[in-house]
């Protein structure tokens, strides 16, 4: 709970509904539900959450901290090696062909030398 003043206020020991463990814990985007943005969905111990984060960056940083804290929640000899990052990287973009009438050459301005010294 979060007060006027911005500080958070810890639930005390009767508010605890139940505990959970991040081990066997699946967490990624909810894409597929679309009433809210940012919503992400983790899956743990048979149950399903959906969490909603404030922004994009929030996002991923809370879906990098559930995957860093399933890593490390087994006990090293039940590890799975880490998955890769969960968010597809940009792709670089392809040069364009060349159109009619534009010329390809690569003019004296465009090349480059290297020197190495030894």
């Amino acid at each position: 709970m979060q007060l006027r003043s911005g500080e958070i206020q810890k639930p005390s020991k009767g508010d605890l509904i139940r505990a959970y463990t991040l081990q066997h814990a699946e967490s990624g985007l909810g894409n597929d539900y679309l009433k809210r943005k940012n919503v992400i969905r983790v899956r743990l111990e048979g149950e399903q959450f959906l969490l909603q984060a404030a922004d994009v960056p929030s996002v991923v940083e809370w879906i990098e901290g559930f995957h860093a804290g399933t890593n490390i929640a087994l006990d090293l000899d039940q590890r799975v090696m880490p998955k890769g990052p969960m968010f597809p990287r940009r792709r670089r973009r392809r040069p364009r062909p060349p159109q009619d009438g534009e010329n390809n050459r690569v003019g004296p301005s465009h090349r480059t030398s290297v020197v190495m010294v030894v």
